[in-house]
């Protein structure tokens, strides 16, 4: 430090020195600054522009596409309109009768009314169609006013009637008013049957005949984010309508307010296209607009400039680097060159100097020792404060390293207690640990302040607890436990664990939590506290089998732990029977057996062997997927680990609890999949029969060509057409034989290795089977 204070010094005295260098530099330095300035600026306005074009590419993009997905929407609603069950049962002749009807039915109208109810079940079968044609179509309705009624096609998958005037969603009524066949409404909250509501975007449909009319209910949070967040997924996307209403956004929050409320500065947004920057919540956004002409909504993306601007990070460094290199050449020609010029100076000054130390009028380096001294004294006093502020600090990391392994001596502890002034027991302890993971899944926070704070409540709770004593103290042993070290002198096991039973209920009581705590065995004497302390913290592992809310000794799960658990195979495979046939209800009850049988046995099992049982079971779920050609990722999502979510899971409870959802999701994939997929796979099945059957062709090589297992192949042929799959291809290669002996001229031996036999003793005994005559007698009728 004397040294820098000596180099200021000698800096001072050589002010022109340092004048003359600064000014060299400056003259060579400013105009390259500028020029570099300049390029920035040009740069930074061509990327402004470049990265606006790109965003009205984005939205034009998100446009057609919501343009080409509700014009397909209105021509499947035009083809629903004029299918032939649906108008069978509008027009149905008495049909506003049939549905009045009450009490008992006449004989004579009993014919009648069975066709007007299959009309019905047509034409509700027909709008279940039309809902399962588009992924965002959530509900249909269909209004028929002659007949006083409406009827739905919702969410759940449930088909429901209603008088016009009791129907749980009514505000798009005031719509059926309007003259144009066709009404596209803004988005709007609709109420569902269950009291909840979701957002929509309806779309009426009006009848050919009178006031009826068709109303379908698109999922607006699904196209937002199907549609508009897949294209635009980095920027924050509006979509306003004429009125500057937001109808579709990712926070609800912000759903049906003004967009002045948002973006203040739209006067320029309104009917064109284009991009500007302006300033939003005192940052630069990039805000690019365009208005559909179809649906007359404006269409708005507002980006990050900042964010944006991290590709010409590169160029920015490049200038920069440019310019402290120029900055640093300059200073350094100009140190070289200005010597030379000071040299006559630096001598007379160094004179000068030396005449003042002999004189003892040399008042700089008094001054500067006079300072170094003080700063010294001052620097002192400083640090000497600084101890008696961390005395806390050390104190804690004292306590802390007592809980935990450690090589100090029974002499060498007095003596830091001594030192840091604690009164700390050195015999009968015992170690209790509190989990601050409760059972209504709040943890200690989500940051670090937050934790701190949960902790300070806690620790204060604990103080407060009327049946602590002045022996004990608290250590912040973990992120998520605290330790409570109790004096117990003359206490067993018993009376240590009534203590905790107390002091967990009351503060758990006064926290309204559902905090554990655990505790290891007594120790004689404060050196055995890190083996209490570990044996406290396996006792609290033990909560996925006891849960949350108890108090956990390791005395008792060492007397408890003697047999083993035996792994429920027979229920394993019913389980996985019930989820290959989607059988939601039969599987989750099975799964709640084996819960059940696992929480009998929870006295004799370690909590080590939990995971693996469950592991046990997902992999056998796992295997149903590869056995049924499902993938894991679309049953899932992209993103999900199973084996890494069920080892996260910290109570029978939850893994219950996850292994109902994990059931869930299976079994609607497999009804998905079987009602969306089928047809398609065998629809590819039966091209590449048709195409090769001449070749060496088997269900394996047909499996593996379509990359599907072959026993779901199987399965989902002989269900689709009727045949199992050899049956079918043995029929076409037959029907293929005929053709060749009845137009060609081949013998019965290459006819059969033209369409894939080559032996043709089978081909005969095949043709025979399928035929009741062989394939001579055959070219004998149909050539005759």
């Amino acid at each position: 430090m004397f040294r820098w204070f000596a180099v200021l010094n000698k800096l001072k005295r050589r002010s022109f020195f340092i004048k003359l260098i600064m000014t060299t530099v400056l003259i060579a330095t400013i105009p390259n600054l500028l020029s570099d300035l300049v390029a920035y600026r040009k740069v930074t306005r061509t990327f402004e522009q470049e990265t606006g074009q790109n965003k009205l590419q984005y939205l034009n993009q998100t446009i057609n596409v919501m343009e080409i997905v509700l014009n397909r929407i209105k021509e499947n609603s035009n083809l629903l309109v004029l299918n032939q069950s649906f108008q069978d049962f509008e027009r149905y002749p008495n049909g506003s009768y049939y549905e009045a009807i009450q009490g008992e039915i006449l004989k004579e109208d009993l014919p009648a009314l069975y066709g007007y109810l299959e009309a019905k079940k047509n034409a509700i079968l027909t709008i279940n169609a039309f809902k399962t044609s588009n992924e965002y179509v959530d509900s249909v309705y269909f209004y028929d006013k002659n007949k006083n009624l409406i009827m739905t096609s919702e969410s759940d998958g449930a088909n429901r009637q209603f008088p016009p005037e009791a129907f749980y969603d009514s505000n798009w009524y005031s719509a059926l008013a309007d003259s144009h066949y066709l009404v596209t409404m803004e988005t709007r909250m609709a109420k569902q049957y269950h009291s909840s509501e979701k957002h929509v975007l309806s779309i009426i449909y009006k009848s050919t005949k009178g006031q009826n009319a068709l109303i379908i209910n698109l999922d607006a949070a699904l196209i937002y984010t199907e549609i508009m967040n897949k294209l635009n997924r980095q920027d924050d996307m509006y979509v306003v309508s004429p009125e500057g209403t937001v109808l579709f956004h990712s926070d609800p929050h912000r759903m049906f307010k003004s967009l002045d409320t948002i973006l203040p500065d739209n006067s320029r947004i309104f009917g064109g296209t284009g991009s500007f920057v302006t300033e939003l919540n005192q940052k630069q956004m990039l805000v690019s607009h365009a208005t559909s002409k179809l649906l007359n909504w404006t269409f708005i993306s507002i980006s990050d400039m900042q964010a944006l601007s991290k590709g010409t990070a590169s160029i920015k460094q490049t200038i920069a680097l440019s310019a402290l290199l120029l900055l640093l050449l300059s200073v350094a020609l100009a140190y070289f060159f200005s010597k030379s010029l000071y040299k006559p100076i630096s001598l007379l000054s160094a004179l000068t100097i030396g005449k003042w130390e002999r004189k003892a009028e040399h008042a700089d380096e008094i001054h500067s020792i006079g300072s170094f001294v003080q700063s010294t004294i001052h620097e002192r006093d400083f640090y000497k404060e600084k101890l008696e502020e961390s005395l806390p600090f050390y104190r804690e990391k004292f306590k802390y390293t007592l809980l935990h392994r450690h090589s100090l001596t029974m002499e060498e502890m007095e003596e830091k207690k001594h030192y840091l002034g604690l009164t700390i027991a050195s015999h009968d302890l015992a170690v209790l640990l509190l989990s601050l993971e409760d059972g209504r899944g709040r943890i200690t926070g989500s940051d670090m302040i937050t934790s701190d704070l949960y902790k300070m409540r806690v620790i204060e709770a604990i103080d407060r607890c009327s049946v602590m004593r002045d022996g004990y103290f608290v250590v912040d042993s973990e992120k998520d436990k605290i330790a409570i070290v109790v004096h117990c002198p003359g206490s067993d096991r018993q009376q240590v664990f009534q203590l905790a039973q107390k002091l967990l209920d009351e503060v758990n009581l006064e926290l309204q939590s559902e905090l554990t705590l655990g505790i290891g065995r007594l120790c004689p004497t404060i050196l055995d506290l890190p083996q209490g302390y570990e044996e406290a913290l396996e006792a609290l592992k033990y909560r996925i089998l006891y849960g949350q809310g108890d108090v956990i000794s390791i005395d008792d799960r060492m007397i408890d732990s003697e047999s083993e658990f035996t792994f429920p195979k027979l229920k394993e495979e019913l389980l996985l029977s019930h989820i290959k046939t989607a059988r939601e209800a039969e599987a989750i009850q099975v799964l709640n057996e084996i819960v059940m049988e696992i929480q009998a046995c929870k006295n004799t099992l370690h909590y080590n062997h939990i995971q693996p049982i469950f592991m046990q079971l997902l992999t056998g779920i796992m295997n149903t997927y590869h056995q049924l050609g499902a993938d894991v990722r679309a049953v899932l999502g992209n993103e999900a680990d199973p084996y890494r979510e069920l080892l996260d899971q910290d109570s029978l409870d939850s893994i219950g609890r996850w292994f109902h959802r994990l059931i869930g999701l299976t079994v609607a994939y497999i009804e998905r999949e079987t009602s969306a997929r089928g047809n398609q796979h065998i629809a590819k099945v039966i091209d590449i029969l048709e195409r090769d059957y001449s070749q060496d062709i088997s269900l394996n090589s047909v499996a593996e060509q379509l990359n599907l297992n072959p026993a779901y192949i199987s399965r989902l042929f002989k269900q689709s057409t009727g045949h199992p799959f050899v049956d079918y291809l043995k029929r076409v290669r037959i029907e293929r034989s005929k053709v060749l002996l009845a137009e060609s001229d081949m013998k019965i031996n290459e006819i059969g290795k033209r369409v894939g036999y080559g032996n043709s003793y089978y081909f005969i005994k095949v043709f025979k089977e399928m035929m009741g005559l062989t394939p001579g007698e055959y070219k004998k009728i149909v050539g005759s």
